[in-house]
């Protein structure tokens, strides 16, 4: 048996790399190598069964498949193309013109789906067309593709985030809320960006032709429906009036209903999203599994104890700690998924941004960032391969466009980690401030 803890955690995370690059499913890699490391470390991994129950075993996680049920139904019944339309002719007037459609509608999209892979899909599959037709620069629409898709996992409801909120023990509502100002300041930022580009350079967007005020009127008949969700859904959340399951479970029952209304209602699609949703559930679930499997192994070694207090002891600031924490989640960002980032390192992170003193709250928005910007970053940032899929163009041409988007992600996450408030701001408005 080997018990030294940083030996044992060498060694799983070595195996967790090596399965992972072989081929082998993610989930089952990390339970693969946490069920290695119980046997390492205690002789047998007897243990190991008792995980899945536990850690499933959880009211939080109930509200997970409803929010994805409601992005799915959503996404067949033809609602991202209505959006698209509606925001395309209220905002046309601006300097980049549709441009600022991807940017508003994956804002709006991701607050109803949840998921960044699944924002830059849905909203790309509609506007690459479209915003080609009209000549608009390639690498400009591929990069405010990519990087506003990121908004799905920041935007509440966000599925990182609900993981998140069930590891750190931290109130759902809240990092709901504290989603909620990073996201539009970093929406802003995006769209300040492309204002810039077009008017230094005007080839990149031609001018749009000013909607009439018959068509501004009309555009809302798409926008609201989308609109009175997101208030209803996150509006019950932060009000107090609905738990984020029930929230979840309200929007599900107005999806369908508006499915209905746009008549595109069919038994055909209704199995369809329950199928995905099953699938999107599944993978989540197995993942989450599988990293606790690895994390209870790291509890049980002591490894977190002994990371915390190496790093402690070592006399580094606490900000250093908090941007090589950062560092360390970009890098992993290349590689795995969001949730697997921080299901696999919150038994060892989690106690390190409890013992600094930073707000775990906060902490939860800064996690997103750095995911967020891991899925636009080479050499397998998630959605840099979405939007080749659906765009059939160069990755290295994407990862262009996305350059500069990437480079203010960064500023914006330099922003969030010296001005706390901004994440904090609606938390403390809707729950009031929590005492240490």
């Amino acid at each position: 048996m080997i018990t030294d803890p940083l030996v044992l955690a060498g060694i799983s995370f070595t195996l967790f790399f090596i399965l992972l690059f072989s081929g082998v499913k993610i989930g089952i890699a990390l339970a693969m190598a946490g069920s290695i490391g119980f046997f390492l470390y205690r002789g047998d991994s007897g243990l190991i069964s008792l995980i899945p129950f536990r850690t499933l075993d959880n009211f939080v996680l109930t509200c997970l498949p409803f929010f994805i049920l409601m992005g799915e139904l959503l996404i067949l019944g033809g609602s991202t193309e209505r959006l698209f339309q509606g925001v395309s002719k209220l905002i046309n007037w601006l300097p980049g013109g549709l441009l600022h459609t991807n940017i508003i509608t994956c804002a709006m999209f991701a607050a109803i789906s949840g998921s960044s892979p699944a924002t830059a899909a849905t909203i790309g599959t509609v506007s690459i067309p479209s915003l080609k037709k009209r000549n608009y620069d390639d690498k400009m629409i591929l990069g405010s593709l990519t990087c506003g898709g990121t908004l799905g996992i920041l935007i509440p409801p966000s599925v990182n985030l609900i993981v998140y909120g069930m590891l750190a023990e931290v109130s759902i509502g809240r990092l709901f809320a504290a989603g909620m100002m990073p996201g539009i300041l970093l929406s802003g930022i995006f769209m300040a960006y492309i204002i810039y580009s077009t008017i230094k350079n005007p080839n990149i967007a031609p001018r749009e032709s000013n909607s009439s005020i018959k068509e501004i009127i009309y555009c809302f008949k798409d926008i609201l429906p989308i609109f009175l969700l997101i208030l209803i859904v996150l509006g019950g959340i932060f009000g107090g009036v609905m738990t984020p399951t029930e929230a979840a479970a309200v929007g599900v029952i107005i999806s369908l209903l508006l499915v209905f209304i746009f008549k595109k209602f069919t038994w055909l699609l209704f199995k369809e999203a329950l199928l995905r949703t099953l699938r999107t559930t599944c993978m989540i679930l197995l993942i989450v599994v599988g990293s606790s499997m690895l994390a209870s192994f790291f509890a049980m070694a002591g490894v977190p104890k002994t990371v915390t207090e190496m790093i402690v002891n070592s006399g580094v600031s606490k900000y250093s700690i908090l941007w090589g924490i950062c560092i360390i989640y970009l890098f992993l960002g290349c590689f795995i998924d969001p949730v697997s980032i921080i299901v696999l390192t919150a038994s060892t992170v989690l106690p390190i941004i409890k013992l600094m003193g930073f707000d775990m709250v906060w902490f939860g928005v800064i996690y997103v960032i750095t995911a967020e910007i891991g899925m636009v970053t080479p050499p397998m940032g998630m959605n840099l391969f979405v939007i080749k899929g659906i765009s059939n163009e160069s990755i290295s041409k994407i990862v262009q466009g996305s350059l500069p988007f990437l480079i203010l992600m960064i500023f914006c996450l330099v922003i969030l980690v010296y001005f706390p408030l901004i994440s904090l701001w609606l938390p403390n408005l809707f729950f009031g401030v929590l005492i240490p």
